[in-house]
């Protein structure tokens, strides 16, 4: 049977996997990278071989090009995998102190979204004392076109989702909301330039709510960390000052993310461990 004949059977299939496999649980595991030489040391396969498998890992971002000269790390795209999939009730457990430090040190709610294939959701929120009204519940798909903690995720992210969104209708909840394709572009810039997104009454009459992107370094925008209130009290609030809170929460919040994916046994190989020692250090 020909090499070519056996890579189209079902064990061929398998057995190229599992070189893949065996080549990213290696570069994993080295967090400064490793040169295609070292790859196959380790994985003991043919130079042939390692350089066809890092050439089409590098080609789809699940590995990259490291600091040093042609040594070669955990990709954006892995790293992103990684952390957008942790737990639910792990990245609760990381922002709730978190949103609890900023609803108290402002008086208003604080929440965090994330990224789910093409929506954002409202994972969690923190009230200050004695408040009873919620203006984001849990669970609620925030659209990308309105919603601060939305806007602040698809600024950042890859053309595929912006230009998906963009070709979409884009439904108007208020008398603010921006719905043509050149506002929310505008919008999407300023945010980028800033670094935070706000939502003055474009989603709900009377509400406002400033949002900030989590970044991980590697890894892209999956989260985003915001505070909500009535407009005409979080309005005359100091943006300066909430939008720098903000900002070192995310970066906080991006940190502990990091941390606990490195340390937690159940992901796989420890392999956002190795990339840690790398990624940290950019942060």
């Amino acid at each position: 049977m020909t090499e070519a004949a056996k890579n189209r059977s079902p064990h061929g299939g398998r057995a190229i996997l599992s070189r893949y496999a065996a080549v990213l649980d290696t570069v994993a595991q080295a967090s400064r990278g490793l040169t295609l030489a070292e790859i196959g040391e380790r994985t003991n396969l043919p130079q042939a071989t390692v350089y066809r498998l890092v050439h089409a890992l590098l080609h789809v971002s699940f590995l990259a090009q490291g600091e040093r000269r042609k040594h070669y790390i955990v990709g954006p795209r892995l790293l992103r995998m990684l952390c957008a999939a942790m737990p639910r009730g792990t990245i609760r457990q990381l922002a709730q102190p978190i949103l609890d430090r900023l609803a108290s040190d402002f008086g208003e709610a604080a929440y965090i979204a994330k990224l789910e294939g093409n929506e954002v959701e409202t994972l969690a929120v923190a009230l200050p004392d004695g408040e009873k009204l919620i203006f984001v519940q849990p669970g609620r798909s925030m659209p990308f076109h309105a919603a601060a903690s939305a806007k602040a995720i698809l600024a950042f992210a890859d053309d595929r989702l912006i230009d998906d969104v963009m070709a979409k209708p884009h439904a108007r909840y208020t008398a603010r909301t921006k719905t043509t394709e050149p506002e929310i572009a505008a919008d999407l810039e300023k945010i980028r330039q800033q670094g935070f997104a706000v939502c003055d009454q474009e989603l709900d009459p009377g509400i406002m709510s400033y949002a900030c992107p989590v970044r991980i370094a590697g890894a892209g925008v999956v989260y985003s960390l915001g505070v909500v209130g009535a407009a005409d009290r979080l309005g005359n609030s100091p943006m300066g000052e909430i939008v720098s809170s903000l900002k070192t929460a995310a970066q906080r919040l991006s940190t502990a993310i990091l941390d606990d994916a490195a340390n937690a046994p159940a992901w796989s190989a420890a392999s956002l461990g190795g990339a840690n020692g790398h990624v940290a250090a950019q942060l």
